[in-house]
């Protein structure tokens, strides 16, 4: 395993499980800009029989992610409030606990599993665990392949080319499906054919690699 920042964790895989630190939200927040209350002082307001609220005493103004006030359960939107004066509104609706509230851990509880090992992390996943107290998560380290070409023909891309030389592109191809894969490719430099050059080099790779791709060579 390997420790990587939350902005270069797209991609990897974890190396063991992820439980959340802290929850989210970490506190009762107002999920609607509007009034903060307690339900049960909204009980019985009709149209014709509007219920009103002392700002300060009954009612806290609040926007959308503010901190719900000490006491305070649900929140009347905004849309909905009638503003008699500066010190008080008037309502036309009840409002039940938790109306317009979004509770703490709503959607992540602290302690609770977030991510299993060997999870593939795509973007919401990072997203998650950033939310879950997140700034470095332990991944695999990715393997590292070496793609060594051979054959006395190949010649560079862009390279001017006479008769008889091919143009290496195979490892380019090859690296590009390695890092689709989660791999860190490495591609060499075209060995010649000349047996004790090879042997000598696909040791070299094999003591630091964790793949070695031979390619061509084989007739």
């Amino acid at each position: 395993a390997e420790t990587v920042p939350l902005d270069s964790a797209t991609g990897r895989v974890t190396a063991e499980p992820v439980w959340a630190k802290v929850s989210s939200p970490h506190y009762d927040a107002a999920a609607m800009d509007g009034v903060a209350v307690q339900a049960r002082d909204t009980a019985g307001a009709t149209e014709t029989s509007p219920v009103r609220l002392a700002i300060g005493e009954q009612a806290t103004w609040v926007d959308t992610g503010d901190p719900m006030p000490p006491g305070s359960d649900a929140v009347i939107m905004i849309e909905v409030v009638h503003r008699v004066d500066d010190a008080t509104i008037e309502i036309q609706s009840p409002v039940p606990p938790y109306h317009h509230v979004r509770p703490l851990g709503e959607d992540i509880v602290a302690t609770e599993l977030v991510l299993a090992e060997n999870h593939l992390l795509r973007p919401v996943d990072v997203g998650a665990c950033a939310a879950a107290g997140f700034t470095h998560l332990e991944v695999r380290k990715r393997p590292r392949v070496a793609l060594i070409p051979t054959g006395t023909e190949l010649v560079p891309p862009g390279s001017p080319v006479k008769p008889g030389d091919i143009i290496e592109f195979n490892t380019l191809m090859l690296a590009g499906m390695v890092e689709e894969w989660g791999g860190d490719p490495d591609r060499w430099e075209p060995v010649p054919d000349d047996a004790e050059k090879l042997r000598a080099v696909v040791a070299e790779a094999a003591g630091s690699y964790d793949v070695v791709v031979v390619n061509a060579g084989s007739s």
